[in-house]
């Protein structure tokens, strides 16, 4: 009986082990979706790019715009949907790894290539290292 009794608990104890996997998964894209959200309503000139007239012919081709025709990645998207990016004092590392449940040197890396790709830059002077949204012109 006894052996029985601790199959079962082990069944039960990895049963709730997927499960908390589960709503782990579950808690970190909800967090992104609120992120992607905020970032389509808070934009910091949202309203003045719906009510902006298309430009009159496409800028030329820059060597920012053509590494940004390069898709991004998931975790890239998430990372340019959260709102503090479009603030003028950025976030750092911490705050990316903190709102996405992502470690800080991976938050780190995603925040460098996001400006490699012209996406993001850095705030200057501050420390820790701080990014926001780049300014797109043309």
């Amino acid at each position: 009986m006894a052996s029985g009794k601790c199959g079962a608990e082990e069944v039960a104890r990895e049963r709730d082990a997927a499960v908390a996997d589960a709503l782990d998964e579950a808690a970190r894209v909800l967090v992104r979706l609120a992120a992607r959200l905020r970032a389509v309503h808070d934009g910091p000139r949202a309203a003045d790019r719906v009510a902006a007239p298309p430009p009159a012919a496409p800028a030329p081709e820059t060597p920012a715009r053509q590494r940004r025709r390069q898709p991004l990645g998931e975790r890239q998207q998430a990372v340019l949907a959260l709102g503090g990016l479009a603030t003028e004092t950025g976030l750092a590392a911490g705050d990316v790894a903190q709102a996405l449940g992502y470690t800080a040197p991976n938050a780190t890396n995603i925040l460098k290539r996001l400006e490699e790709l012209s996406y993001l830059s850095r705030v200057p002077g501050e420390r820790p290292l701080r990014w926001r949204r780049r300014e797109v012109s043309g």
